[in-house]
């Protein structure tokens, strides 16, 4: 069994970097947090692919906020993409809670609540900037995502999007989209099978 102070000396110096990096939090031993036994990232590897993931409540949003706070404050611009709301409270300063004292206090890391600049765009009609996209540069991909299509329908609207690429026809909106699909169904039948 691998003693709390080769772990700590093993972490420690497993994530000591060249410049600037990131404090994910601490590393934990036998369930016990390790003060000032910090898990960082360095900044020059933030622009490589990366996956969170895990079941509701493991902390997946707050690691998600935690890195881009992290990254505001060392300059870096972030795009959020947050359908639930749940990254908007980036915008104000914690109101604390004994929880947060608690983590922060062994982590080792003091707690300074703090707000960051943010921009909320909106492809709704909901507050914020809104963002405007035709259909078209969504694409057939996402375009079925956000519908929850099947694997035929995709199929389908990838077709369209073909169709509509070939004959240069524009998708500006859902309205044309809907034309579209209504035309190829109908009195464009014959010449869409071609």
């Amino acid at each position: 069994m691998t003693s709390k102070n080769d772990f700590f000396s093993h972490i420690v110096d497993g994530y000591t970097f060249n410049g600037e990096s990131i404090i994910l939090g601490a590393a934990k031993l036998h369930n016990e947090t390790l003060t000032n036994c910090f898990v960082k990232i360095p900044l020059k590897t933030m622009n490589r692919h990366g996956l969170i993931s895990g079941a509701t409540g493991t902390g997946k949003t707050k690691t998600l906020q935690l890195l881009a706070e992290n990254l505001s404050e060392k300059g870096v611009p972030i795009l959020l993409m947050d359908v639930k709301g749940d990254l908007s409270g980036l915008a104000k300063p914690s109101p604390g809670h004994p929880k947060i004292d608690e983590r922060q206090k062994a982590i080792g890391l003091p707690f300074n609540p703090k707000y960051f600049p943010i921009e909320i765009l909106s492809l709704s009609k909901q507050n914020g900037v809104r963002l405007r996209a035709t259909v078209s540069e969504f694409g057939p991909v996402l375009i079925s995502r956000i519908l929850n299509l099947t694997e035929t329908q995709s199929g389908i609207v990838a077709v369209v999007f073909k169709y509509c690429d070939d004959k240069q026809m524009p998708l500006l909106d859902l309205k044309d989209f809907k034309s579209v699909l209504n035309y190829t169904t109908n009195e464009g039948r014959d010449e869409f099978q071609k």
